[in-house]
């Protein structure tokens, strides 16, 4: 990357940036795994947050949100 290229964007513009990435190519799961390893966040299983995160909502539900997060990228 080129100096100038680097200083194109705010820090704040590169995590969003890079966070949006990897969601699109891991998906939220592989996201959340690739955050907690690489930062050593903590051993908790990522199925188990999954289930939380997801625990109230309907598949239809599940499926809108996405549908509405890729159209805004």
């Amino acid at each position: 990357m080129l100096l100038n290229e680097r200083s194109k964007y705010t820090d704040r513009e590169i995590i969003e940036k890079g966070s949006r990435a990897l969601i699109k190519e891991l998906g939220y799961s592989g996201f959340l795994r690739f955050i907690r390893q690489s930062e050593g966040i903590s051993k908790e299983d990522y199925l188990k947050i999954d289930d939380e995160i997801f625990d109230e909502m309907s598949l239809e539900e599940i499926y809108d949100n996405a549908k509405k997060h890729w159209d805004n990228m």
